[in-house]
């Protein structure tokens, strides 16, 4: 996956074994990283689960 720094907006790529473990990692500079994108997905089904559907987010311009 590629992700960012929240704090100084370092781009790298990280290869990990569950979406979770990014939440354990952090930036040399101590702030957390955010996702971009994600290369390769397996999705996993699981008995009784119930799937929600995302609706889709408006495209706003971000303040600087």
């Amino acid at each position: 996956m590629t992700i960012v720094c929240s704090g100084c907006a370092e781009e790298s790529e990280l290869v990990v074994e569950n979406l979770e473990d990014v939440e354990r990692e952090a930036c040399e500079c101590g702030y957390s990283f955010v996702v971009l994108s994600v290369a390769e997905f397996e999705p996993v089904e699981i008995a009784g689960a119930e799937v929600i559907e995302l609706r889709q987010r408006e495209h706003k311009r971000l303040a600087a």
